[in-house]
């Protein structure tokens, strides 16, 4: 991916004929740069003004170059790289590490169909995400390990975008919590004029079906007061199931239908007797107990289906010669629907009676397994994702030395959550001979319900249902999956208001130039709430055992300062600090950021900077509560999902960050770019839940663990906690240059990221976590090295070619067993059609694959087989491509 970075792209001489080029459309290599300028040039070719923006990561507008480390990607790197949605561009950054952008199953159980960035596997909420310079609300759910983030899939429409900045450093002196890894700043595009819409056709070609189809569209005008511009995308996603995929093992469940049974009188487990003759897969264990697994490997989505409407317009208002007023409406719904297993296993251990007519043991015996499975159709759960976000500013000039801007953001997510699964005392019920819903068992029943009889119906959970004719008492009743499986309804709301005023100018001059500064405060709530149906608020269902309803809020007032001073003609110092103040125990933080810039020549810069950061807990951590599963080893050897609750802490403190960048760029020509970085983060106090099994292996009897009638783990109480510390460095280095022939323009490139150090303290102990997966501990995956080696290629007849490897390196389990590196082909081939729909515009076809060869994602010995944090389970993929412009 070719990466255009602020760095000496404007160096003081070129600033009048890079002017002048302006004025043509010609991508001149080397001169499209973040901190590009336009101008207003007279008849004499003399400059009157230029005007210049400040880039991510600093409020101070200026030309050139920045101490900080930025990257951009702007639409034709998108467009090149094949990219059709954000979540696509992640996945492609070597700076970003455990990004959770697959519908993971066993990982993922309420954040279906989001996506997030990670960038240096710091963790999800650790990257602040803005769009146009402003905050986004975090989503209604939140990840497995109860991380807060912003879902980038309903941030803004992929053609609505200009460009995306990525700060590679901390920033929280200039933005506040969150920006502890960096910051991802999504800007949309600005002074469009016409229409351009787009339809891509996009396939798995192999085994499975999955497709996608995206429909864009973007209208922009600009008038004598004003400007504006809306976009909408639509995209029609189907499922990619593993079961159709080729590097799948089995996955399996010690709770499956055929079923296993815990028999009081023998002390142990058994199998079901017809396991094997029924799909099951028997194993013997070594205290002498059978079991009869599942595999559900086939069932776990790797793709959820999902329909995606997003739109978005923004309008600019020429108040006065001196203001401009704005406005940003932003729309997004993400309907989503993935299949899973025919039922959730049952954790309670229900009791199977002795008058059960299928029960063999003649006794009542504990029920280890799920009520359906082998042979039987999957389950559907579905998401809801809504988001709505609003905002107005404005921004003018006090004089020719001061600026100022201010705004309001006001944003909502709310998402619905259904997944279905048993429901515990149906489940026991129909054990029992009470199934059904017609079957009255209260005591002012007109008739006293009978076991068995009448409307009331016993579940048989042996094998002997499968094979029996309908009228047998052996058989199952159809209508009993009704009655057993029910709806886990959650209505989770989160919701951002935002209000920021900023003023920017020049405090004196120096022989250097003029020293510039800024002055902000920012005010921000932040709120979130869950409700849940009420089986789910009384803990009634199987497998993810319910939810108490709960609600919180917080909010935070800031003030900060920057300042810029031009030591020298060479030497530039930059330096920022900001306060920020929580509302309730969380308390309050300073933290300041002080850089460097040196630019010995035109053509090369050092820049250095040193930095503090922090992210506050989120309304979730201080006053939400989790409930989810997680794999349990018992003290006798045992193992088995239980629930693991976890209740927010309005006690705990932020996590800090210390981060150190020095690094330069090198331009020896004009046509040859060089970018090197060394990063160092130390993040400590890291917010995260407490392990479930060290409490287990600490304590089996501690009174936080709840255990079924059977002795086994039903729930953990766990708490969040700030506990450990991830310290990391690494280089990033990006290479690009460009030459032309008769042939055409030829412009490869290259980027990467070596990670030097990734060691995480985990439960007090160091752990060396550098090349691993670390799924046992708070880190992230983790290989040491990840790249993009790139050729593009394009003449002047319209014709465009582009072939890109991507490369991550191999690492190891937890266990220290090798996982292979993965090395992608992605091709694309454009050509301009020309005014084919008419004059005055513009339409070029496109033809690509993603994954030429291939490959499947490396195998990893999890349920699933592949790492979703890291690897890509769609495989290869062809796309087709019509864009038209007008």
């Amino acid at each position: 991916m070719t990466i255009r970075t602020y760095r000496n792209k404007l160096p003081t001489a070129a600033l009048a004929p890079l002017l002048l080029f302006t004025l043509a459309p010609i991508h001149l290599a080397m001169a499209q740069d973040a901190s590009e300028q336009t101008a207003t040039i007279q008849s004499d070719q003399d400059i009157e003004k230029i005007i210049v923006r400040a880039p991510t990561g600093s409020r101070l507008k200026r030309q050139g170059d920045t101490a900080s480390p930025l990257s951009e990607y702007d639409a034709s790197d998108l467009q090149s790289n094949g990219v059709n949605e954000i979540r696509d561009l992640v996945q492609l950054l070597p700076i970003n590490a455990g990004s959770e952008n697959n519908s993971d199953n066993l990982s993922q159980n309420f954040t279906a169909g989001t996506s997030n960035i990670n960038l240096r596997g710091l963790g999800v909420a650790s990257t602040l995400v803005l769009l146009n310079g402003k905050r986004q609300v975090l989503s209604a759910v939140q990840t497995d390990d109860g991380s807060s983030f912003v879902d980038t899939a309903s941030l803004v429409p992929t053609l609505a975008l200009e460009r995306v900045e990525i700060l590679k450093d901390g920033a929280s002196a200039i933005y506040g919590s969150d920006a502890v890894a960096g910051v991802a700043n999504f800007i949309t595009r600005d002074g469009f004029e016409g229409a351009e819409f787009q339809a891509e056709y996009r396939a798995r070609a192999g085994n499975g079906s999955q497709r996608d189809v995206n429909l864009d569209g973007v209208i922009g005008n600009t008038f004598d007061e004003g400007t504006f511009l809306l976009a909408v995308s639509y995209l029609d996603r189907t499922s990619l199931l593993l079961g159709e995929v080729d590097f799948l093992t089995p996955a399996t469940s010690g709770f499956g239908n055929p079923a296993s049974f815990v028999v009081p009188t023998l002390g142990l487990t058994v199998a079901d007797p017809d396991c094997e003759a029924n799909g099951g897969i028997f194993q013997s264990l070594a205290n002498g107990s059978t079991q009869c697994r599942f595999d559900f490997g086939p069932q776990v989505t790797a793709v959820p289906t999902e329909q995606r409407l997003q739109a978005f317009a923004r309008a600019t208002w020429d108040w006065s010669e001196d203001t401009i007023i704005w406005t940003e409406v932003g729309y997004a719904r993400n309907k989503i629907s993935r299949e899973v297993s025919p039922s959730f296993p049952v954790l309670n251990a229900p009791i199977v009676p002795a008058s059960n007519p299928g029960n063999i043991f003649n006794e009542d015996v504990f029920f280890q397994g799920r009520p359906y499975g082998e042979g039987q159709p999957t389950e559907i759960n579905f998401y809801d994702h809504n988001t709505v976000r609003f905002a107005i500013g404005a921004e003018g000039s006090i004089n020719d030395d001061f600026d100022w801007d201010v705004s309001y953001v006001s944003a909502s997510n709310d998402a619905l959550l259904n997944p279905r699964d048993i429901i515990a005392a149906n489940f026991q019920a129909a054990l029992n001979g009470f199934g059904g819903s017609s079957c009255d068992t209260s005591p002012t029943a007109s008739v006293a319900a009978v076991p068995g009889q009448g409307e009331c119906h016993y579940f048989n959970p042996f094998s002997t249902s499968f094979n029996a004719a309908a009228d047998s008492p052996l058989a199952n009743d159809p209508s009993l999956r009704g009655f057993i499986v029910g709806d886990y309804i959650a209505d989770a709301e989160s919701e951002m208001n935002v209000i920021e005023l900023n003023i920017v100018g020049s405090l004196f001059e120096l022989d250097a130039g003029a020293v510039g500064f800024a002055l902000g405060a920012q005010y921000r709530d932040q709120s979130l709430a869950t409700s849940f149906d009420s089986i789910t608020q009384q803990d009634g269902f199987g497998f993810l055992i319910g939810n108490p309803n709960f609600k919180g809020a917080t909010d935070v007032t800031a003030v900060y300062s920057e300042v810029l001073v031009p030591l020298s003609d060479e030497l530039e110092l930059s330096g920022a600090v900001r306060y920020e103040d929580y509302g309730g125990d969380i308390g309050s933080t300073v933290d300041p950021k002080i850089a460097l810039l040196y630019r010995p020549d035109e053509r090369l810069s050092l820049r250095g900077s040193y930095s503090t950061s922090f992210r506050a807990p989120s309304v979730f951590q201080t006053q939400g509560v989790q409930t989810n599963f997680t794999n349990i080893r018992d003290t006798d050897g045992s193992s088995t999902f239980a629930g693991r609750r976890t209740v927010g802490d309005p006690s705990l403190k932020p996590e800090t960050s210390t981060a150190i960048n020095i690094g330069t760029t090198w331009r020896p020509t004009d046509s040859i770019s060089i970018d090197l970085d060394y990063w160092n983060f130390s993040f400590e106090d890291v917010l995260l839940k407490e392990n479930a099994q060290a409490l287990v292996t600490a304590n089996p009897n501690d009174p936080r663990i709840e255990r079924t009638s059977a002795g086994t783990v039903s729930i953990v109480n766990t708490a969040f906690i700030n506990a450990d510390s991830i310290d990391t460095s690494g280089l990033d280095l990006s290479i690009w240059t460009s030459y032309t022939s008769k042939l055409g323009k030829f412009t490869p490139s290259f980027d990467g990221t070596y990670v030097l150090e990734y060691d995480v303290t985990n439960d007090g102990t160091k752990v060396d976590a550098l090349g691993r997966l670390n799924r046992s501990n708070i880190g992230n995956p983790s290989p040491r090295f990840r790249g993009n080696l790139g050729l593009n290629w394009n003449n002047e007849n319209g014709i465009g070619a582009n072939i890109y490897l991507r490369h991550v390196s191999s690492y190891e389990d937890d266990g220290g067993v090798n996982i292979d590196s993965f090395t992608q082909v992605d091709a694309q081939f454009s050509l301009s059609l020309g005014e084919i729909l008419r004059p005055d515009s513009e339409t070029t076809l496109t033809l690509g694959v993603a994954n030429a060869t291939g490959e499947n994602p490396p195998f990893v010995a999890v349920s699933g087989s592949y790492d979703p944090k890291t690897g890509d389970p769609r495989g290869r993929r062809v796309y087709a491509r019509i864009s038209a412009s007008f």
